[in-house]
């Protein structure tokens, strides 16, 4: 195909996703909005947007190798590697910038707002330009800004403000260490869960010898703020995704392993009235967890501590549901997981493993290799940019965890060796859900 055939591709494709994007936002009976607009729109708050989310991924994988295609490489380059977006973000929720400019709707020259967030004022005015040119905060004037439909998402009390927080310190720090990580002759090699770019980052900070979980177990204020970013995270996801898509029978036993909080737990509990459910975690989990629901749903939910390394004591259910869970963990420690939950197991019981499943970009990859949705040609296979992000967690769980994502062939070896067998794949354009049974013998 010439670069000419793949502009006009591209460029159809943009057309046509752009206009199904309108048509999601205009179903809800309200129009697009605007990134001038400050309210909310009811797809914004809507526990299933896969569809908005699988057109978004072609929209941005389009517009992203339209540009890459007719840009010279040089100018790519300069772009990608120039780009300080991520620590303007930083800098405006450390010091609330969207806070502030709440209380001023028509704008604030960045002279008055220097005073109320602490920032000089040519510094705060370089800033905030470099967040606006992407439409983050609004110049409505020469150096006076506003807040936008993306600014808002980062007012202190939003759980967005937090996930910038814990993407921009824990993960950056990590990441500018990582030329020199990856070359260390002893961490570099390594693959132990407590030599990871984060400890190497933070040597010689009480980091020594422990895994990034257990250093959040010793810092309750980043705890916290973890705690806060996950909210935010599940809705980027989309995690709810999988009550919409998945044929959740009724009436039904689900053990959440690693349940948290248990906030998937009380989705699903309000959806599917003749579910059951029991929270499985480690006891200081469960114990935060009883006092969070209090008496909520009386007898549909139980709580039950434990470590699944060890054992699952909740026999016999129908489903086993595990998000975001298996990614944390080396293949060894992602096996033992998986044994003990098929220890567990009856013979129709089910594993639903939620999780983001990595996609490779060979024209060998897509549906016919993976189980995943295909890019329509001339896309990557895995929409390129438009799922960047996936790749992005990757690196965050290298850095982080030193584990990784898997792909689908990958998640159902490991399954395979607990005595699972893939039954089905949902692709939910971020992330998957898998669902597993018990294999022959």
């Amino acid at each position: 195909m010439s670069a000419r055939d793949q502009v006009e591709s591209l460029l159809a494709i943009i057309k046509e996703a752009a206009f199904d994007a309108l048509d999601e936002y205009e179903k809800t009976g309200q129009a697009t909005p605007t990134l001038d607009s400050l309210n909310r729109h009811p797809l914004d708050d809507a526990e299933d947007k896969l569809r908005l989310k699988k057109i978004i991924s072609k929209l941005e994988g389009a517009c992203e190798q339209l540009c890459t295609t007719l840009a010279p490489p040089t100018h790519t380059i300069m772009n990608r590697a120039q780009d300080f977006g991520w620590a303007c973000l930083r800098v405006a929720v450390q010091q609330k910038f969207a806070d502030e400019l709440t209380k001023h709707p028509d704008g604030l020259h960045v002279d008055a707002l220097s005073d109320k967030v602490k920032v000089h004022p040519m510094k705060l005015a370089s800033i905030l330009r470099v967040l606006a040119a992407k439409h983050c905060f609004r110049e409505v004037a020469p150096d006076v800004f506003t807040n936008n439909r993306l600014s808002v998402n980062l007012v202190s009390g939003h759980p967005m403000s937090a996930l910038v927080d814990l993407i921009t310190v824990d993960g950056q720090k990590s990441a500018l260490a990582l030329s020199d990580y990856v070359i260390d002759p002893q961490f570099g090699q390594s693959l132990s869960m407590s030599e990871a770019a984060f400890q190497y980052s933070n040597r010689n900070q009480g980091v020594e010898g422990i895994t990034f979980y257990e250093w959040l177990q010793l810092s309750q204020g980043r705890r916290k703020i973890m705690m806060k970013a996950m909210i935010s995270m599940n809705d980027v996801l989309g995690s709810l995704s999988a009550l919409h898509v998945y044929p959740w029978s009724q009436p039904c036993t689900v053990c959440d392993v690693g349940s948290g909080m248990g906030g998937f737990s009380r989705s699903l509990l309000e959806m599917f009235p003749d579910v059951h459910v029991t929270q499985f975690d480690l006891p200081k989990t469960i114990a935060l967890a009883k006092q969070h629901w209090k008496d909520d749903f009386g007898e549909r939910v139980t709580f039950v501590e434990g470590d699944f390394f060890k054992e699952v004591p909740v026999k016999n259910c129908d489903i086993y549901y595990l998000r975001n869970i298996l990614h944390n963990w080396t293949d060894e420690k992602a096996l033992a997981i998986l044994q003990s939950v098929r220890a567990s197991m009856r013979s129709h019981s089910r594993v639903l493993v939620h999780d983001h499943v990595l996609r490779h970009m060979s024209p060998m990859s897509g549906s016919d290799a993976d189980g995943l949705d295909k890019a329509p040609e001339p896309l990557l296979p895995n929409y390129g940019a438009g799922q960047i992000r996936l790749y992005h967690q990757d690196m965050t769980m290298m850095m982080m965890y030193n584990t990784r994502e898997r792909t689908t062939i990958e998640m159902t070896k490991i399954a395979q060796e607990a005595k699972l067998r893939l039954l089905t794949i949902f692709d939910l354009a971020e992330m998957c859900l898998l669902e597993f049974g018990i294999a022959d013998d």
